[in-house]
């Protein structure tokens, strides 16, 4: 019995030795297989380098440039990924946009179709650092599929966004509805004028995370052209979209009719009295003071921050602060007023 249990302990230490052996040679192996594509990929920098930037500076693509093998590929995606991130001119960008074309797309488009994710997410992130237009079809065949992560639904649709694709205001509003307002704010972020355009049209169709980040990005872009959708949205919303609307409002720093927006100085809403006094500071108007004032001593911080900071954008607002520090009998307006009063003294 004894020497059976032995004989049994000696085979599965002889037979875990072997698969640890096994392992071990693997790992050596894979390792020398690395260093030997990592010397090729090197090599193939060094020799193609001028090769590539020539193409890149004069768009005259030479022959002699070719992706044929793996290391190669390697090599000229790594040169170029470093190039765009240090090239400026639009003509130069285009060159090397049209450079990753011919020489990688069919590498990408392999990528995609790959069961591999980390491979997938590598093709993708690719295709969006070098704007490569005539994979689009790819992408959208790739999203298609059932098994694709929401990391791969989001780059791919950043993508499309990218490369103004028709596409994205159908993928956004019916099939991919339920990502974050920072998500879908990312990804409309790329899109031009003409295609922003769309989802200003189409907003009411919407849903609520996607008005979000429109009305973000219309705060972001503080254009004048977004002044009506901002207010039209303002006067025909409530809650979260009102209050959007209302910061989007206040970022373009401009309403055609302030008086409209003064009552919100004495909201129920802290976050509406916050951005009315942001608003009647940016457009500074003089009978606001009063209100402004009077908010000095509101239950919010962030309130009494703002209304002190709208008071000092007038010409006569150090000298409204230092009357509340003497007069106030509200110990928070006092203490705000200090501290706007003295907030350059501390910047310096």
């Amino acid at each position: 019995m004894v020497e059976n249990e032995l004989q049994f302990l000696v085979t599965l230490f002889s037979f875990l030795t072997g698969m640890l052996l096994i392992m071990l040679i693997y790992l050596i192996m894979r390792k020398a297989a690395e260093n030997r594509l990592r010397k090729r990929v090197e090599d193939y920098k060094r020799s193609m380098n001028d090769k590539l930037l020539h193409s890149i500076l004069t768009g005259d693509f030479l022959r002699s440039l070719q992706a044929d093998t793996k290391a190669k590929k390697l090599a000229i995606e790594q040169m170029l990924s470093n190039y765009a991130e240090i090239l400026e001119g639009d003509e130069e960008k285009n060159n090397l946009k049209s450079l990753a074309e011919v020489l990688l797309s069919d590498h990408y488009r392999s990528g995609l179709q790959s069961s591999n994710w980390s491979t997938r997410m590598n093709a993708l992130f690719f295709i969006e650092a070098f704007r490569i237009e005539d994979i689009k079809e790819d992408v959208i065949a790739m999203m298609k599929r059932r098994r694709i992560t929401k990391d791969e639904k989001i780059r791919a649709m950043t993508i499309l966004a990218q490369l103004q694709s028709k596409e994205i205001f159908q993928l956004v509003t019916e099939e991919y509805k339920d990502l974050s307002h920072l998500e879908y704010r990312n990804i409309l972020s790329r899109l031009n004028e003409r295609g922003f355009d769309q989802f200003l049209l189409g907003y009411n169709s919407c849903q609520a995370e996607l008005k979000f980040a429109i009305l973000d990005l219309v705060g972001l872009k503080k254009d004048l052209n977004y002044l009506q959708f901002a207010e039209t949205v303002f006067s025909t919303s409530r809650g979260e979209e009102r209050i959007r609307s209302l910061k989007a409002l206040v970022s373009i720093g401009f309403v055609r009719d302030l008086e409209n927006y003064l009552p919100l100085l004495k909201s129920l809403n802290w976050e509406e009295r916050m951005l009315a006094a942001r608003l009647a500071g940016t457009m500074r108007v003089e009978h606001a003071l009063p209100d402004l004032v009077q908010l000095l001593q509101d239950p919010s911080w962030w309130v009494r921050s703002q209304a002190g900071q709208s008071i000092m954008t007038f010409p006569t607002g150090k000298e409204i602060l230092q009357e509340v520090m003497v007069e106030s009998t509200d110990a928070f307006a006092r203490d705000m007023a200090w501290e706007w009063i003295n907030k350059g003294v501390y910047q310096t």
